[in-house]
């Protein structure tokens, strides 16, 4: 009986290990790449700004009480692929992480995507 429990013991552990080490973005500390996030979520809405990638469709950001701040610039050719060309790109006033695309009237919040 204890050694049934053990190896139920290791098998658990030896699994919980692989799954940390499978996370994209795990132990690099810095800014994850449009390959690193297409890896996590292959059908992901992605903004290219600045040479940092960001990320919509995060829900707590649709809730977050945000605003725009300066405009920085407008969506241009390989940027995004959700996102018209020529959308205007907007910095929050409230978080440095969080950019809002605006385009025909309708907002959509890119978070930065950061690795563990």
């Amino acid at each position: 009986m204890k050694r049934i429990a053990v190896i139920l013991l290791m098998l658990i552990l030896s699994g919980a290990f692989a799954a940390c080490a499978s996370s994209p973005g795990e132990q690099e500390g810095g800014y994850l790449t449009k390959k690193q996030v297409l890896k996590q979520d292959p059908t992901a809405d992605l903004l290219e700004y600045d040479g940092k990638v960001y990320k919509t469709n995060i829900d707590w950001t649709e809730f977050e009480k945000l605003t725009k701040g300066d405009k920085l610039g407008e969506v241009s050719e390989g940027m995004a692929k959700h996102v018209p060309d020529g959308a205007e790109i907007y910095a929050t006033n409230e978080r440095d992480d969080v950019l809002i695309v605006d385009y025909m009237q309708v907002e959509k919040r890119y978070l930065l995507q950061i690795g563990e």
